[in-house]
């Protein structure tokens, strides 16, 4: 499935993944704070535990980073084309129904949270913001997907070169049980011929034994 995944970004594109990303407004409840205006991501591919590990990374860049209750916090945050005044940030993901990783954030801007009705320039600001996490999110879990398939890949190629070393090996084998087999067989062929001659030795050495057993009786 991940390898699908891949091969689905790969052919989307950064182009057509920047246009599927989109940051979109409804109102939803955080522990603090309830029926307020929320930026929602719905961010493919990714798993909500990757997501999540995503989130804390970028609040710990606004500032010092809070979980509770499966929500995000960053408080007294301060951001230069936000303005003067520090604000807020709350998020917190969860997993529709098709599978898809979807993240809520509110941004408490002092008595009201960001909506791009009435805080238009902070809204694009918070936007640009967002949707580099979500693409960059999906980028970097292509990455791991990539490098965890070239690991698969290498360990494939790890065991098709150990394949051949052995069939080599086992090769090799043959041929020298194939030249101890001819050598024995030499062997055998000599072993043979000197078995006659010997034999004959034997025979030749038998009849001297009997023609000296003769005389010694003779003498007797």
């Amino acid at each position: 499935m991940k390898t699908l995944y891949t091969l689905l970004f790969l052919l989307m594109g950064p182009a057509v993944m920047a246009q599927a990303i989109k940051v979109q407004e409804q109102n939803a409840d955080f522990s603090d704070a309830q029926n307020v205006n929320v930026l929602v991501l719905d961010i493919p591919y990714v798993s909500q535990d990757f997501i999540e590990s995503k989130i804390k990374k970028l609040f710990k860049g606004f500032s010092k980073h809070k979980e509770s209750k499966n929500e995000h916090s960053a408080l007294m945050v301060e951001l230069k084309d936000m303005g003067e005044m520090p604000f807020n940030a709350y998020a917190k993901s969860m997993v529709s129904n098709n599978g898809e990783v979807s993240v809520l954030f509110g941004f408490d801007l002092g008595g009201a949270y960001l909506n791009s009705k009435d805080h238009p320039e902070k809204f694009k600001v918070i936007k640009v913001i967002l949707e580099a996490f979500a693409f960059s999110s999906v980028k970097n879990w292509v990455e791991q997907i990539e490098s965890e398939e070239n690991k698969l890949l290498d360990g494939l190629e790890k065991e098709q070169k150990e394949l051949v070393k052995r069939k080599e090996n086992l090769e090799k084998e043959i041929k020298d049980f194939e030249k101890k087999i001819s050598q024995n067989e030499e062997e055998i062929k000599k072993n043979l011929e000197d078995q006659s001659g010997k034999k004959i030795e034997i025979e030749t050495q038998k009849k001297r034994v009997e023609s000296v057993e003769k005389r010694l009786k003779e003498l007797r």
